[in-house]
């Protein structure tokens, strides 16, 4: 009976390493990465609103993390991410000043990465809109842009405050341009 045990912990051991992946299965897709390219930290994001009023943001760290070990006993599993934290200047909800405005995950046991968003109240993307390149051409208060990516939050249906964020708009040069809340107002980016 020791011996099985003996056998059954070695082979628990060594399955712990068997299934290390090549670092290729970490990339992250340039798609992904390229809509973050403009972000730095200590950056600071600025929107106004139609009315004049301001909501900024500051880019308090940018941060790679690559867990590529498997645990021992936990298990944990494998995977590589950037995260983009912000601080909120104007405007926020006491208690969630700051947060994670960007993150991107990359499972080497898949083959897309995931990426998802949270700005003010919108939590998560809603993953039935495609991450793809909109050709058309919107124009929020006074900015015009093309070739942007749409995101829709997660709870969507479930927002009831009219100011709540619903929708955003990110470019590949400048990151988030514009954002839109549930009663129609836009906040678009400003220099």
């Amino acid at each position: 009976m020791r011996y099985i045990l003996i056998i059954a912990f070695g082979i628990f051991l060594a399955s712990c390493y068997w299934r290390r992946y090549p670092a290729e299965k970490y990339i992250i897709p340039q798609k992904y990465r390229q809509v973050i390219s403009s972000y730095e930290a200590g950056d600071t994001l600025k929107f106004q609103d139609s009315n004049g009023n301001f909501s900024t943001f500051l880019i308090t760290k940018i941060d790679s993390t690559l867990h590529d070990k498997r645990g021992y006993f936990i298990n944990a599993r494998e995977y590589k991410d950037i995260t983009i934290a912000v601080h909120e200047l104007a405007n926020a909800r006491r208690g969630y000043e700051d947060y994670y405005l960007l993150i991107l995950n990359k499972y080497p046991d898949k083959d897309s990465a995931t990426f998802d968003l949270n700005l003010k109240d919108f939590y998560g993307i809603d993953t039935t809109y495609p991450f793809a390149l909109s050709k058309d051409t919107v124009t929020a208060n006074n900015l015009r842009f093309t070739h942007y990516y749409f995101f829709r939050s997660r709870n969507y249906s479930e927002q009831k405050d009219p100011n709540s964020v619903t929708q955003i708009y990110m470019t590949d040069l400048d990151g988030i341009v514009a954002y839109r809340c549930l009663n129609g107002d836009w906040w678009t980016k400003t220099k």
